[in-house]
Parts: structure tokens; sequence; C-alpha cells
């Protein structure tokens, strides 16, 4: 069970039950177009319009929920230990601020809340969507402060006092850790420092956590996504991926074909992303990088 009272299904059983809902909502769907152009009634056909609307609002939902059962639960299982999934549970906003990598907005929501054990690393995940709106103006315009995914790492050793990573293009970033005495270090490898903005209380700490190898992680992960931030106090490490427009939880609900392979590709792309930074992690060592010696 995943914590919650949600119905336990099989993926085979959930992707059957996701394949006949898409049936059915393309069924809906081309009944309502039929209704709008020929139903010329202007009482019954608005109120025939409402129930086909209403059926395929309820059948979207049915399928959002499938979806997670046929290509989401079962794969982190598969990866990790002692797994929650709450689909509709998210970061509350007191979490999301305590991470200090984005800029905070004036609302917000999460969701797709994951908690799981690897390696003996205790870690969670959600979706998260941070937004400004400009409630001045009659258009309500709102700008992006982030929308994508927030992980958080427990490790069981002390890593560093404090360490925080922006990829160049993470634009809306929480400095207000500079009043904490971080401070912007320049690492050896200039192409990393040409991608990242890394800051740090001492220049130990950054050199003992950003290691070649942790270099080469990093860069993998901002080449995948939009943009990306770390932030490591103590044994936490907080890290972001900043991806516009996507949910690698949720299916583009549609009535086109269903690329089975591809959506089980899409999620296990994210759990081997978690589980290879958690690798990274775990081998950090002592000493594992020198800090170089001003001549």
């Amino acid at each position: 069970m995943d914590g919650n009272n949600t119905v336990t299904r099989t993926s085979n059983e959930a992707l059957t039950l996701l394949q006949e809902k898409r049936n059915a909502t393309g069924k809906t769907m081309l009944f309502l177009v039929f209704s709008v152009f020929f139903l010329i009634i202007p009482p019954v056909g608005i109120i025939l319009i409402l129930i086909v609307a209403s059926r395929v609002s309820k059948l979207r939902k049915e399928m959002k929920e499938l979806y997670k059962d046929a290509f989401v639960r079962e794969p982190l299982n598969n990866n990790f230990r002692d797994v929650i999934y709450e689909p509709q549970r998210g970061f509350s906003e007191e979490d999301i601020k305590s991470f200090q990598l984005c800029l905070w907005g004036n609302s917000y929501w999460s969701e797709d809340f994951i908690q799981a054990t690897y390696e003996g690393v205790r870690f969670t995940v959600a979706e998260v969507h941070v937004i400004e709106v400009d409630k001045s103006s009659d258009s309500s315009r709102s700008e992006t402060y982030f929308e994508g995914r927030m992980m958080v790492f427990n490790f069981p050793n002390k890593l560093v006092n404090a360490v925080t990573v922006f990829s160049k293009k993470f634009k809306h970033r929480d400095m207000s850790r500079a009043e904490a005495k971080e401070t912007k270090v320049e690492l050896e490898n200039m192409q990393f420092n040409d991608a990242f903005d890394v800051y740090s209380q001492t220049q130990q700490d950054a050199f003992y956590l950003i290691t070649p190898h942790m270099m080469e992680r990093m860069q993998v992960l901002a080449g995948k996504y939009d943009s990306i931030a770390m932030r490591v106090v103590g044994n936490c490490v907080v890290l972001a991926f900043n991806e516009p427009g996507k949910n690698v939880f949720d299916q583009n609900i549609d009535v086109g074909q269903l690329d089975i392979d591809q959506e089980m590709a899409k999620v296990q792309g994210e759990i081997d992303d978690i589980k290879m930074f958690i690798t990274a992690i775990l081998n950090l060592k002592p000493n594992a990088y020198v800090m170089p010696q001003n001549t």
C-alpha cells in the first residue's frame, strides 16, 4: 500500500482501464463536437453540452489517476524501498520556502509527493509550481518562478556547512542566504564555472562537495533539464529540476496513440537521475578533491 486509500492495481490492470477511458473520452469528445454543431434547440442543446463536458472532465481525472497507477507506482516500488506515493499531496509552503532555492511568489501548488529510501538514504520528491500573479491588472498576468520537481535527501553523515549551486539558466533565485555570509566560489574547472554559480560559507566546503565527478553529474543534469539548483546544509541536500510545461508523472491526456515504452522510459529516466545523484553523494570521501593553493 502507498499510505492512502487509493485502490491498489497492477500496472497491467491500470493500463487496460486507462486505454478504455481514453477510448471513451474520444467518443465523448466526438459527441460533444456533434452536439455543438448540430443541436440548434438552445435549452436542450446547452444542457446536453454541459452534461457531456462534465463527463469529459470526469474521464480526464480518472485517466490521470490511472496513468499514475500504470506507469508510476510499480517502477517506484521496483527501484526503491519504503515507498509512499500520494499524487494529491505535495510540499507545504513552509517546506518550499525553507529550501531557499527559488523566489517565493504569491501563489503555488504542489503534488505527486513521493517518499522512499535508496541505499539507506531517505528522500522526498514533489512537483512544485511557484508563480507571482499581478492582481493589480485586469488581465491577472503571472510570472512563473519555478515549475518542476524539488527533492530533499537526508544523508547519514554531515556533508558541508552550507553550499548552494545554481545553473546559469536558473533565473529566479532565492539569494536570502547571502545574509549568512555565503560568498561566490570559483572552481578550477572553467567549463563548470561557465555553466554554474557556486556559493559557500567556506571554500573548503565547496571544493569538498563539488568534486570532478560531481561536476560531471551536475553537467549531465543541466543538459537534461531547463535549469537546476542545489542547496546542501549539514546532511540535507535539496535538488531542484526546473522544467516548465512538463510533469514527468503525468501524461499529456489526449486521444492519440499511447506510446507505452516511451512513457515507461520517461518515468524510469527520472528514477535513474535520483539514483545517480544519491550514488554521487555517497561516493564523496574526505579530501576527495584538494583545494588549489594560492601561489
